[in-house]
């Protein structure tokens, strides 16, 4: 098997993992404006029932109400991409987990007393994330679909998604988004016990908010900067090449013409 070079993994990674480049400015050209418009929307609705739930409105209703009426939207515009040939994949795990989450709370919201869901509402976030991590683990677990996957499949080809580097990466970012949003949904149900129990104070519910979401940054921080940064470090690489030298062996063997096999 051919040893791999840093212009190797940097060319195998700048394509998995969404960095902006030549390659991409040429396949972004060649995208429809229907499909680029719709991309857009996508991407600014995708986090959108997050951003809405967080709003501090006195209505809780609406405020759910409104957050799954964002993930409705956003997992019914996902279909129609997918239909019109944008994505490779639909539904998406982030998106049935936003809808079935806020469908769940919209649900109690409009069929609870009013003073029941005061006290559901600080446990949010554990709707919220848990269910990121439920969802996560459950198409993990049972139909083999990992969370990282899902955002490298529209940006490398099927036999690139299939090279040992690539699902090297898909692996440890699901691990580490599964663990990160059990973190946070841990996190939120203990600033959700303390606020209901009347032992919270308004510093101490900041600072468990600035943790939770700093798992967030952190786990986007690595998933896409640190950790493809050490694998393009030379001891990434060897680590690469040593535990992985059989299946990149076997990969190059099975597709001698791809580009990726004459690095």
């Amino acid at each position: 098997m051919s040893e791999f070079t840093a212009s190797a993994h940097e060319a195998l990674l700048h394509e998995a993992l969404f960095e902006e480049g030549v390659a991409k400015q040429k396949t972004a050209e060649k995208k429809p404006m229907s499909n680029q418009i719709m991309s857009f929307l996508l991407t600014c609705l995708g986090w959108s029932p997050l951003v809405l739930s967080s709003l501090a409105v006195k209505n809780q209703r609406a405020m759910v109400t409104g957050a799954a009426g964002a993930a409705l939207l956003s997992f019914c515009l996902s279909g129609i991409y997918y239909k019109m040939g944008g994505t490779k994949v639909w539904p998406k795990i982030m998106d049935i987990s936003f809808l079935s989450t806020f469908g769940i709370l919209t649900i109690l919201a409009w069929s609870l007393p009013a003073d029941t869901l005061r006290n559901i509402i600080p446990f949010l976030d554990v709707f919220i994330f848990g269910g990121f991590a439920l969802s996560i683990g459950v198409a993990w677990a049972c139909f083999k679909l990992r969370f990282m996957e899902q955002f490298m499949l529209d940006d490398v080809s099927d036999v690139e998604l299939s090279h040992p580097t690539t699902q090297h990466l898909i692996l440890k970012g699901t691990q580490m988004y599964l663990i990160g949003f059990t973190l946070m949904a841990v996190i939120a149900a203990v600033n959700g016990a303390l606020s209901i129990t009347g032992n919270n104070t308004n510093t101490l519910r900041i600072i468990l908010i600035v943790v939770e979401y700093s798992i967030l940054g952190i786990m986007m921080t690595i998933s896409f900067w640190l950790y493809p940064a050490y694998i393009t470090s030379e001891k990434g690489m060897k680590m690469i090449s040593e535990k992985y030298s059989d299946e990149c062996a076997a990969w190059e063997a099975a597709n001698p013409d791809h580009e990726w096999s004459k690095l």
